[in-house]
């Protein structure tokens, strides 16, 4: 099945590491599809013509900065995306800014998409006082190639206190480690979008340092695209290095949007799993 150019997914599920902690879910329990109190904005431009989509909490204040990074595979980046998700945590107390990112289509790289999460950030900050932004606490929040890149950003920019990476790659040179023969071909082929993006060579395993901001890293246990294990060794990366790292593995969960049924779908817009990331962004950034 090809959603994505180089897009698909393993026939069979990758073993699941042992350690794991999971997150027990009762999909029943959906968060709301409009929440009340929240008003959506257009953001503010930023790098080669990029905008942002911006949700707040209607009620007047200053509140965190949560900037959301879709994902698409390095193939596209699609700033609509997860609105229902985002209002939740915008409900919450939280400006949530969902950034897009120069992806393959433009012939850029992973340097490229960091860049522009930069800049998102400068322009989203410098006019803080408009969109009622409380600059220094800010947290990253990103599904798939977007969790790669919440990763990596974390990383990289001491502004981020807080990173939220849902079934992101940490280390791509392992990416299809668990999968079936097709998708590890698939991955080694120099066509593939990872490839073409450069972020086989920039891993967010190889940047954890001591010091790096704390980290809420979420899995499904059935993800036939990326494996568990990728969010699970970053997790003990950042644990080796002394940061406050949290890890659940998600029974029954797939990849995102990409899931293979709607009912896999389901478990990143329940309850449980949406407080959860609720509770970590207020831990890190009201406290």
């Amino acid at each position: 099945m090809s959603l994505l150019p180089g897009f698909r997914y393993s026939s069979v599920a990758a073993p699941i590491p042992a350690g794991a902690e999971r997150l027990a879910v009762d999909v029943a329990q959906q968060i709301p599809r409009r929440p009340a109190g929240v008003v959506r904005r257009r953001g503010p431009a930023y790098g080669a013509g990029l905008r942002s989509e911006v949700l707040m909490p209607a009620a007047e204040g200053r509140y965190p900065l949560v900037v959301y990074l879709p994902g698409g595979g390095f193939v596209r980046a699609p700033t609509a995306m997860a609105r229902r998700e985002r209002a939740f945590i915008a409900a919450a107390g939280y400006v949530v800014a969902s950034v897009g990112y120069r992806t393959v289509r433009e012939g850029a790289t992973y340097t490229d998409g960091l860049a522009d999460i930069r800049a998102a950030v400068d322009a989203l900050t410098s006019r803080a006082a408009e969109y009622r932004i409380d600059a220094d606490r800010i947290a990253v929040w990103g599904e798939s190639a977007g969790g790669y890149l919440a990763s990596m950003a974390g990383l990289t920019d001491s502004r981020l206190r807080a990173v939220v990476d849902q079934f992101g790659a940490s280390d791509l040179s392992r990416v299809a480690e668990g999968f079936d023969a097709g998708m590890r071909a698939a991955a080694a082929d120099p066509r593939h979008p990872i490839r073409r993006y450069g972020a086989v060579a920039a891993n967010p395993i190889d940047l954890v340092a001591t010091g790096a901001p704390a980290f809420l890293l979420m899995h499904g246990d059935d993800d036939r695209v990326i494996p568990p294990d990728q969010t699970l060794s970053l997790h003990h990366a950042l644990k080796a290095a002394g940061a406050d790292s949290t890890h659940y593995v998600i029974t029954g969960a797939g990849h995102g949007r990409l899931a293979r049924s709607s009912a896999q779908t389901r478990f990143w817009t329940s309850l449980p799993v949406m407080t959860t990331v609720a509770a970590f962004l207020d831990h890190h950034l009201r406290t």
